[in-house]
């Protein structure tokens, strides 16, 4: 199981992304995807500015993400995600919507159990701060 931060999901948008192959392999392959509500909007915004003034292009960017995120579990956005994001952004300078991302997967390896769900980004300082809180990271390249 795959819990996605959109550094990670992003790439599979753009096929000129360093790692753009490994993360639509991981897309296609794995069940059971998750996210925090942020990676629809993170995802959206990016493919739009990544788009740019091509319409058809930001068309199809959206169609294709749209369709994917159906197969995703997104967890919301709640008063003790926002304060475990907070405790992560004081543990780990993170920016606010990296800690939210790494705080919805937190919260989501303490319900299931550790060891089987893999964060998946391409933030280096989210990827360090993951593995200081014992999860499992597959790191992409950025």
């Amino acid at each position: 199981m795959i819990f996605w931060d959109t550094s990670a999901f992003i790439k599979c948008y753009g096929e000129i992304e360093v790692d753009h192959a490994r993360a639509v392999n991981l897309l296609d392959r794995e069940q059971g995807h998750k996210g925090c509500v942020l990676l629809k909007i993170e995802t959206i915004s990016g493919l739009v500015r990544k788009a740019g003034s091509n319409r058809a292009l930001r068309q199809t960017l959206l169609t294709l993400a749209e369709e994917s995120l159906r197969q995703f579990d997104l967890m919301p956005l709640d008063e003790s995600l926002i304060e475990l994001g907070t405790r992560l952004i004081l543990k780990h300078s993170l920016r606010a919507g990296d800690s939210l991302h790494l705080a919805a997967a937190v919260q989501l390896t303490r319900e299931i159990g550790r060891g089987k769900l893999h964060f998946a980004t391409a933030d280096g300082e989210q990827a360090a701060a993951a593995a200081a809180e014992n999860l499992k990271v597959i790191r992409l390249a950025l």
